[in-house]
């Protein structure tokens, strides 16, 4: 079975940055999973050592690249290739330390490489010894700051709330208990729920209710897609699902053209973590850790 290979929102704004060789690089990671995660334990294990595809790239030479493709759009001449660097790894997400190299890939590419690009046989493998593990251990180990650290544990939050407390920041006493909470509101960089048709991106949105005197058991979905006249994300399909019942219920307006039994499969297929076991772990958190949290935050 291949692996998943999930990008992860850590380095989109050029904030993971690592020092090595002398040269300063822009970071990005992904996750790579043998299959999808489908109980509490899977969940535990990518977090106590999470194989991760970092992909570097020499930073200067992204500015290079941006400020030559401004100044001469047309003229493809000035756009050298540039070294880019593959380190597969494994990190201690609880501890934020990187735990062991696996493999330093390199490729020659105007754009890049994808991070599954640094997973096959056709990139250049690259040998390290002892002294230069430790030097990209240390150089890895430095560029771990707390906000690439945050948007690291976010994707696992809701199964280890310790992992991650910056969401408590906010003025939880102002949100009104009668009011749906979105978990992407919280955590903005948890890996989205999205499937493709036709090319086209659909963004399963996830709300829980979070009043103290209810006790139900229903998480509230609503399904999302790109409105190129607005320019907005609208509403495409909605429903209820139940962590008790395993029940799905449309929403009366989207009742006559969406199956919500297909879409809630095909989001499952996508996800890299069981659905069903991903939202019963936010839906505890949001009635556990959240609903503590706002009620200390209005004292």
């Amino acid at each position: 079975m291949n692996p998943l290979v999930l990008p992860l929102n850590i380095g989109k704004d050029d904030t993971f940055r690592l020092t090595w060789k002398s040269k300063l690089y822009q970071a990005k990671a992904a996750l790579v999973l043998p299959r999808k995660l489908t109980s509490k334990i899977d969940v535990d294990e990518v977090i106590e050592a999470a194989l991760l595809v970092v992909k570097l790239t020499e930073f200067g030479g992204t500015l290079r690249a941006k400020m030559l493709s401004a100044l001469a759009p047309n003229d493809s001449s000035q756009n050298n290739p540039t070294d880019v660097y593959g380190v597969v790894m494994r990190l201690n997400i609880r501890t934020g330390r990187v735990v062991e190299f696996d493999d330093l890939r390199r490729t020659k590419s105007e754009k890049g490489a994808e991070h599954a690009d640094f997973m096959s046989a056709s990139s250049e493998v690259l040998p390290l010894d002892g002294d230069e593990k430790e030097i990209l251990k240390k150089a890895f180990n430095s560029a771990l700051t707390s906000p690439v650290l945050e948007a690291l544990r976010q994707p696992f939050a809701s199964f280890a709330p310790e992992l991650s407390e910056s969401w408590k920041e906010m003025k939880l006493s102002g949100i009104q208990p009668d009011k749906l909470v979105p978990f992407q509101m919280l955590f903005p960089n948890a890996q989205p729920i999205e499937r493709f048709v036709e090319g086209e991106r659909f963004v399963l949105d996830d709300l829980y209710c979070t009043n103290p005197s209810c006790s139900c058991s229903d998480v509230t979905c609503v399904v999302l897609k790109f409105d190129p006249a607005s320019g907005q994300e609208v509403a495409w399909g909605g429903f209820r699902w139940s962590s008790d019942t395993d029940k799905l219920k449309v929403f009366p307006q989207f009742s006559s053209k969406f199956n919500a039994s297909e879409w809630f499969k095909q989001f499952d297929h996508s996800s890299a973590i069981d659905l069903k076991l991903l939202l019963r772990s936010r839906q505890t958190f949001m009635r556990t850790e959240f609903i503590a949290a706002r009620k200390a935050a209005r004292g």
